[in-house]
């Protein structure tokens, strides 16, 4: 009996609810872990795990011999990662989700400055359009937006992500601009339902936030479909400014009402909940904070070449107009 291993099975079946999800994600069969946690109960003389045909139950001395496994766990991989660390640096494989809007912004490109500095790191990444669990989907780090739902999760901010209300200059032609929030009821919006579910524009103010009902023309949880609506010439979209800022400097799209800010939203790097956070998930988070702070560079390139837009990606105020 490899004790260990068989330790790091039942912490896996636990977190992900599944002996057979845990062998799809550790690549191992089936009746392996199931072995490894039988063989770690007969060590233990000490059921952990109630099966039956339709559930897994955690028993009470298992709750708490997994709290315990997972601290026991954590030290060891801190331990091992950081006298690896200060010789060869990072190493092992490091699985990461992103959404896929900012894959295609940044991401891609960071990965891979991120693996060549630590060149025996092996790096996995994976998008999605929804709300990700690294736990249940055995991900070292998902970079997103969204609440924290589980207990198990730790969550750190990475950079603020602010928006802008943003059509083609032929869509403008076409129906006018508005000139007050209030006007943009009347115009044809594409919505992203992932960001905001319900049909409202949220404007951001000092007491609060002041929703703008729209009725969308078409609805979708991908950042594609925005991009292919509003570059129709056919609707208005809101769209986060590091997805549009070339667009925005070059001129092809435009800022609507760049006098509003709409509310904010957070990228942050979710995580195993721990009191000993992996030395590689620490690394990368730092390392994505040094790259985008406060104000992210995007921001930057487009107050250098939209100063007018100072407002709208909240570098003056909050709005004081309805």
């Amino acid at each position: 009996m490899n004790e260990l291993e068989c330790i790091r099975a039942f912490v896996k079946v636990v977190e992900v609810g599944s002996f057979a999800e845990t062998a799809r994600q550790t690549n191992t069969a089936k009746s392996v872990i199931t072995k490894r946690v039988n063989q770690l109960e007969d060590h233990l003389e000490l059921q952990l795990l109630r099966r039956s045909t339709r559930k897994l139950t955690i028993t009470e001395g298992g709750a708490d011999f997994y709290e315990r496994a997972v601290r026991v766990l954590s030290e060891l991989d801190d331990a091992k990662t950081s006298v690896s660390g200060v010789e060869w640096g990072l190493t092992g494989t490091f699985r990461v989700s992103c959404i896929s809007s900012f894959i295609h912004s940044h991401i891609a490109d960071d990965l891979c400055e991120f693996q060549n500095e630590h060149p025996e790191l092996t790096v996995e990444l994976e998008q999605h359009d929804r709300f990700c669990d690294p736990v249940q989907e055995g991900f070292d780090v998902c970079l997103q937006t969204g609440q924290n739902s589980s207990g198990i999760l730790e969550a750190s901010e990475i950079f603020p992500v602010r928006r802008l209300i943003v059509a083609t200059p032929e869509y403008i032609k076409n129906n006018g601009l508005p000139s007050r929030p209030d006007d943009l009821p009347q115009h044809r919006f594409c919505h992203n339902t992932f960001i905001e579910p319900d049909c409202c524009i949220n404007l951001s103010f000092p007491k609060g936030i002041k929703p703008i009902p729209i009725q969308p023309i078409i609805q979708t949880n991908t950042i594609w479909m925005l991009r292919a609506a509003i570059m129709s010439n056919d609707y208005m979209a809101v769209m986060p400014a590091f997805f549009i800022e070339e667009e925005i400097i070059s001129g092809r799209l435009v800022a609507v009402l760049p006098e509003v800010q709409l509310k904010s939203i957070m990228i942050s790097a979710f995580y195993r909940r721990s009191s000993f956070v992996p030395m590689k998930v620490r690394i990368f988070i730092d390392f994505l904070r040094r790259k985008y702070g406060d104000k992210p560079p995007w921001e930057n390139k487009l107050l250098d070449a939209r100063p007018e837009l100072s407002f709208a990606l909240g570098s003056k105020g909050t709005n004081k107009i309805g």
